[in-house]
Formats: C-alpha cells, structure tokens, sequence
C-alpha cells in the first residue's frame, strides 16, 4: 500500500460515523477527534488533524462523506510536495 492510499484508509476510517455534510473547517477539525486518535505516521508521513485542516481550502466545503475529504487531502498533499 502506498502512502496516498494509506492517508485515504485513516482519513475514511478516522470520519467513520461523522455527521455528514461537513460544512467548514471547525467541524471537520472537531469531527476528527469523535471517533479514534488520528495522530499517526504513515510511512514515515505523519498527519494529524491540523496538517488536514491546513490543507483543505474554504472553496472546498461541503464534503458529503469522507472519501471527497480524503481525495482533497491526498491532491493538495501531492500538489505541495508534502512527505516527499
């Protein structure tokens, strides 16, 4: 398993039961903490809740579930070179 594919399995795993829409960063922060400690490394990358939320934009909200969350994450994380 690759390292996106390893972000996508703890952001999904990490919302599981998250109220859906999300609709802004504090939410989406708050929502982490619900379910399970999301403080990991993955691979060597660590990410935490506060490296998600510096990486999703306001333009970006509503998420409907957590796989749009995960792809956005995964896109801008490839885009700004981060854990590379």
């Amino acid at each position: 398993m690759d390292i996106d594919e390893e972000i996508h399995d703890q952001i999904v795993n990490a919302l599981k039961g998250a109220d859906f829409p999300i609709n802004n960063k504090k939410i989406l922060f708050e929502s982490f903490f619900k379910n399970i400690n999301v403080k990991g490394h993955i691979s060597g990358f660590g990410i935490t809740p506060e490296e998600i939320r510096g990486l999703v934009e306001k333009g970006d909200f509503p998420f409907n579930n957590s796989e749009e969350i995960a792809h956005v994450v995964i896109k801008r994380k490839n885009k700004e070179g981060i854990g590379e």
